[in-house]
This record gives C-alpha cells, structure tokens and sequence, in this order.
C-alpha cells in the first residue's frame, strides 16, 4: 500500500537541514521524497507502508536529529 504524506519537520531551519532530512529519508529504497519546502519546515513523501513504516521513518529522522512535529496523511493507495 502506498501512502502518501506531509511531515512538518520541528527543525529545519536552513538548506543545509533540508539537504540532511532528504539525505536521511533517501536511504530508505521504498521512500519517495516529493517535495521538500524549507519556508514551511514540510517534507511532502510517498512510501509503501507494506516496506517501511512510518514509525521507522520518524525514528531515522529523530535520530538524525530532525523530529517530525506532525505527519498529515494524504492519501492511502493500494497497488496490485
């Protein structure tokens, strides 16, 4: 299933963040970064939530020390 999301990053103050927080997310092979908005401190994903969940994502970016301050799902999308 493929879902797609808005996270609203609680530090992302610069492009250098911006450049991390996409670092960190490309390393996942089923995360698909959409857009990364520095003036809105948002990062717009799609993933496939049967390979990689959102708890790990959040995790990897807490770890990196980018916290998620809130996750908008946007849309749920099964694939056959």
């Amino acid at each position: 299933m493929i879902q797609e999301s808005i996270l609203t990053m609680a530090r992302m103050s610069c492009s250098g963040c911006a450049k991390n927080i996409t670092r960190t997310l490309q390393s996942f092979p089923h995360v698909e970064i959409v857009a990364t908005d520095l003036p809105t401190k948002t990062v717009h994903l799609r993933f496939d939530a049967e390979q990689v969940t959102m708890d790990t994502i959040k995790t990897a970016l807490a770890t990196a020390k980018y916290p998620v301050a809130s996750e908008e799902i946007i849309e749920h999308t099964n694939v056959e």
